[in-house]
C-alpha cells in the first residue's frame, strides 16, 4: 500500500507542477509520526530521502535509520532544543527570536549551523503557533543577525477549512523574500501543504510538501 499510495502522490505532483509550469520538483516530506519504525526502510527503498517527525524523542529514536534529510515538523520547547539539534537537519517550526536564540546558542556550542524555517500562522489560529504576517519581517532581520543559523524559508500549517487566500498570501510572502534576498537570506523552501491539501499547496507554489497518513491509508 505504501508504494502504491507514494507512487500515486509523487505522479500527482509531478502532473500538477508540469501543468502549471513549475519548474522546481517538489520535495515530499515522509512524515513517520505514530507509524512502527518498519515504513522507514520501507519509504527509503521506494526513493524517499526526507523524513519527519512531530516530536523531538521520537525523531531521536529514529535518526540512525533515515537516511538522507531528518525533518522536525512540529512545536519545539526551547527546553529540547539542544537534542533538536543533533538529529535534526531542518527544524520547520522556528516562531519566535526567543526560540531562535537558543539554537544559535545551543548550535554555537557543538559548531554546528542549524537550518531552520519560520512557521507562520497565516490564518491567525489562536490553537496555532507560528508569527503573524505583520510580525514576520522583525522577525526575519532580527534572527538573520544570528550566526549558527540559516534560514531557508518559511513554514505554514493552513485552517482545515482551507481557502485559497492563505496559500496566495503565504506563497506572495515567500517570493518576495526569495526575490529580493533582504538581510542576506537566501529563501529557497515554502514548506505548505499535508495530506489533506497537498495538491492544492503545489498549484499554489509550495516547493515542499509534509505527507504522513496519505502515505499510510
Amino acid at each position: 500500500m505504501i508504494e502504491q499510495n507514494y507512487t500515486r502522490i509523487r505522479s500527482e505532483i509531478d502532473q500538477i507542477t508540469q501543468e502549471n509550469g513549475i519548474g522546481q520538483k517538489v520535495t515530499i516530506v515522509a512524515v513517520t509520526k505514530n507509524q512502527p519504525i518498519e515504513v522507514i526502510p520501507k519509504l527509503a527503498a521506494l526513493g524517499v530521502t526526507n523524513f519527519a517527525e512531530n516530536r523531538v524523542v521520537a525523531l531521536e529514536e529514529r535518526a540512525a535509520l533515515m537516511q538522507g534529510t531528518r525533518h522536525l515538523i512540529g512545536h519545539l520547547q526551547t527546553n529540547k532544543v539542544k537534542k533538536a539539534i543533533a538529529c535534526a537537519d531542518l527544524i520547520h517550526s522556528v516562531d519566535s527570536l526567543h526560540l531562535a536564540k537558543e539554537i544559535d546558542r545551543c548550535a554555537g556550542l557543538i559548531g554546528k549551523t542549524v537550518d531552520i524555517l519560520i512557521q507562520v500562522n497565516i490564518a491567525k489560529e489562536p490553537q496555532k503557533f507560528g508569527v503573524h504576517e505583520e510580525d514576520l519581517d522583525k522577525l526575519l532581520r532580527d534572527a538573520a543577525q544570528l550566526q549558527n543559523l540559516r534560514i531557508r524559508g518559511l513554514m505554514a500549517i493552513m485552517p482545515i477549512e482551507t481557502q485559497d487566500c492563505f496559500y496566495s498570501k503565504m506563497y506572495d510572502l515567500y517570493r518576495n523574500y526569495a526575490e529580493n534576498k533582504p538581510y542576506n537570506i537566501s529563501m529557497d523552501i515554502l514548506s505548505m501543504g499535508m495530506s489533506n491539501d497537498y495538491a492544492t499547496a503545489v498549484r499554489f507554489g509550495a516547493t515542499m510538501v509534509r505527507i504522513g497518513t496519505a502515505l499510510y491509508t
